[in-house]
This record gives C-alpha cells, sequence and structure tokens, in this order.
C-alpha cells in the first residue's frame, strides 16, 4: 500500500480559496482484482438470493450479475483511490471531511460543503 498527500484548493464563486489536504492510495494489481472480485461476489450472492424468488427473478438475477460484473469493472480499473479529503469552505469557514473517501483520485472535480451547502471546486495547486 503506497500512499501520499496532495495538495488542492478549494474554490467558491466570489470569495478567495482555501487550502484542502487529499490522501491517495496507489493500488497494486492485486488489491484492485481483490476489491473487483469482492463486489462481482455481492452481484454473484444478490442474485442467489434472488433466484427462488417467483416473478422477481426474472429481472433480480441478471440485473444482480450485470451489476456485479459492471461495477467489478470500475474497481479492476481504479487504480488510485482517495483514503481522506479535508479542508474548510471558503464561505463559511467549517473544516470539514469532503466524503471523497474510497472514490476514485481524479482532480479537479466539484464537492459540496456539509455545512452551508455551497458548490465547491477541488482543484490541484499548481
Amino acid at each position: 500500500m503506497t500512499t501520499q498527500t496532495v495538495n488542492a484548493t478549494l474554490r467558491g464563486f466570489g470569495t478567495p480559496p482555501t487550502a484542502a489536504m487529499l490522501v491517495i492510495e496507489r493500488l497494486t494489481p492485486g488489491r484492485r482484482l481483490g476489491r473487483a472480485a469482492a463486489v462481482f461476489g455481492l452481484g454473484l450472492a444478490a442474485a442467489a438470493i434472488a433466484l427462488p424468488i417467483p416473478i422477481v427473478h426474472f429481472v433480480l438475477v441478471p440485473g444482480s450479475f450485470l451489476a456485479g460484473l459492471i461495477l467489478a469493472g470500475v474497481r479492476l480499473s481504479q487504480r488510485e483511490i482517495v483514503l481522506s479529503a479535508e479542508g474548510a469552505c471558503p464561505f463559511c469557514g467549517t473544516r470539514q471531511r469532503l466524503g471523497l473517501a474510497g472514490r476514485k483520485y481524479r482532480l479537479p472535480r466539484r464537492v459540496h460543503c456539509s455545512s452551508c451547502g455551497q458548490e465547491l471546486d477541488l482543484d490541484p495547486i499548481g
């Protein structure tokens, strides 16, 4: 598990930017495969549970299988994920976690302040 810290800025319309910090994990191929297998296994488990239910199994079994397969592909393609992201809102000044834990690392991206609800832009420094 390799982690790195990335400095970024939180920008809001008409306010000066504030500092934000992200902790990023670079996933090894084995860890990516494990995460993909776990979500595919959940899709198979949901399909197996729905199999004996009359009528519903016509939609839920293939739907669960396809959802597991698609989400496994998404997880397999994620090379870096956000472990944590914190920063202060440029509008209200509230220091907060930005709700990006476990998501694919990419900047810039839009987030919302959990206190005042304003839309913020999370941009890389530089």
